[in-house]
Parts: structure tokens; C-alpha cells; sequence
């Protein structure tokens, strides 16, 4: 079985009082909804680095204030094929609210938790991001 790796990762920021998280819509906008932030991990790439890199070709962010591997890891299988999504939380720093699109990206917003979670369509970014407000709420 072949396995392809993936990074998943929720860019967030803290403006106010709460917790705003970006959601991203892929080209072209008939075949995907909003989400986070997804990308190939690189053969002999280390996923910070996919993760680091992926978040700065999509949104133009460079570097987190916090990067959080939130350790959680999605295993799907198509017939003899396989994909493997690390999920990660990039913290945009504070002041870098300006999102510059990359190629491949269609539209963007920041939402609250509210209404990130209404928006996206999979199961899986729901859990995840579930994941992340119980991580960021703890801390």
C-alpha cells in the first residue's frame, strides 16, 4: 500500500478577548469547501517543516508565535492507497492579520470558534478544531 502524508493545520489568533481561526477555500471553489490550511509532506521533510512551509505559501505567514502539534493523526484508504493528515495549530502573530494568498487559494476568513465550525464541511476539521479550542482553552 502506498501512503501519502499530509499536514493539516489551524492558523488562529487571539484578537480581543476570544480566539479567531482562519478558514481557507481552495481552487477551484465548486470542488472544496472552507478549511484549514493543507499540504504534501516532502519526501525526507520533517513535518514542522511541511507544516511552516505550507502555512507561509497559503497565507503568507512566515513564522508562528506558536506552533502546536496538536497529536492527533488521520488515517484514510482508498483501495490500495493510503493518506496519512498530521494535525498542527499555527498561532499568527500579533499584528500579521494580512493574508496573502497563495495560488492555489480562492478566499479567506477569520471566524469565530462558532462559526469556523459551522462552516466546515468535514467531519475531520470539525474534530480537530474541537481539539484545538480544548488544547487552547487549557493552557
Amino acid at each position: 500500500m502506498v501512503m501519502d502524508h499530509k499536514v493539516r493545520v489551524f492558523v488562529f489568533r487571539f484578537e480581543g478577548d476570544h480566539w479567531d481561526y482562519l478558514l481557507l477555500r481552495r481552487k477551484p471553489l465548486r470542488e472544496h469547501g472552507f478549511g484549514p490550511v493543507r499540504g504534501v509532506v516532502g519526501l525526507s521533510e520533517h513535518l514542522q517543516d511541511a507544516v511552516l512551509r505550507e502555512v507561509r505559501e497559503e497565507t503568507g505567514l512566515a513564522r508562528p508565535a506558536h506552533l502546536i502539534d496538536l497529536e492527533h493523526v488521520s488515517r484514510f484508504c482508498f483501495g490500495d492507497e493510503g493518506l496519512i493528515e498530521w494535525d498542527f495549530a499555527f498561532q499568527a502573530p500579533r499584528g500579521e492579520h494580512q493574508i496573502q494568498h497563495g495560488p492555489c487559494i480562492a478566499e479567506s476568513f477569520w471566524a469565530s470558534f462558532d462559526q469556523a465550525f459551522e462552516t466546515m464541511e468535514l467531519p475531520e476539521d470539525r474534530e480537530s478544531l474541537v481539539r484545538l479550542r480544548i488544547h487552547l482553552e487549557a493552557g
